[in-house]
């Protein structure tokens, strides 16, 4: 069954229900929904400080320049590509012409483990995530010697949500439960006649654990083989230089 599209302002009015602030059919307010979007916002800075993160998995796709290895992303400081925090990188690869080459993801220790031959531009065969506080650094190894599209299936981390963005596209239907649950709940600390009894207090804390006890790679499907490497760039090539 298809997830059904939602905004987050739909999701503010089901934390309003939930609460006792807005019986149903009753419309919300211009307040109501200012007051919403801000505990929205406040909840994902209170979230990265639990390390509880709400992910979205998006593709995105950016040309390599020449003879350069490294590229930062962020949306927080001036980066190479402009996107929100990653969490994870799922897929990589390039394409030449009509032709789609897979990038296999491999850790620093992988990288830095191995003999190499630094500042080699060639076809690139690995790619590795570097997550920093602030940005992320892509590195490809080889460097590449043309210019390649490149196409990155990122998990990214909602920094900051706008009143008609859409969480259903991409944000997994259990993250918005719990967001329903965390917006209520604080909720209780704008209107003081607003209801939040044992049970959904149960039921919040039981979300919030399961989410943050959650393996980081766990939240995203991710292929488990790369079936092949560009040739000649593999490991045992790479170690014989």
């Amino acid at each position: 069954m298809a997830q059904a599209q939602r905004t987050i302002n739909q999701v503010i009015i089901q934390a309003l229900y939930l609460c006792g602030e807005l019986a149903v059919g009753e419309t919300p307010d211009a307040f109501m929904k200012t007051q919403g979007l801000y505990a929205v916002n406040d909840l994902l800075n209170q979230f990265t400080a639990d390390s509880v993160y709400i992910p979205f998995q998006t593709d995105v796709t950016f040309t390599l320049t020449v003879g350069q290895s490294d590229y930062t992303l962020s949306d927080i400081v001036p980066a190479d590509v402009d996107v929100n925090r990653v969490v994870d990188l799922t897929f990589a690869n390039y394409s030449v012409q009509s032709i789609v080459y897979p990038l296999k993801i491999i850790n620093k220790a992988t990288y830095r483990g191995v003999v190499r031959l630094n500042n080699l531009i060639a076809r690139p065969g690995f790619v590795i995530l570097n997550k920093q506080a602030e940005e992320s650094i892509i590195t490809f190894y080889p460097a590449p010697d043309q210019p390649y599209p490149v196409n990155l299936g990122l998990k990214l981390m909602i920094n900051e949500i706008e009143q008609q963005d859409l969480l259903t596209t991409s944000v997994p239907p259990y993250y918005e439960r719990f967001l329903k649950y965390a917006i209520a709940r604080e909720f209780t600390s704008i209107y003081p006649s607003a209801n939040w009894n044992e049970r959904a207090e149960e039921e919040y804390q039981r979300m919030f654990y399961d989410i943050k006890a959650c393996n980081e790679t766990d939240l995203t499907l991710r292929p488990t083989v790369i079936l092949n490497s560009p040739q000649p760039f593999y490991w045992p090539n790479i170690i014989a230089y």
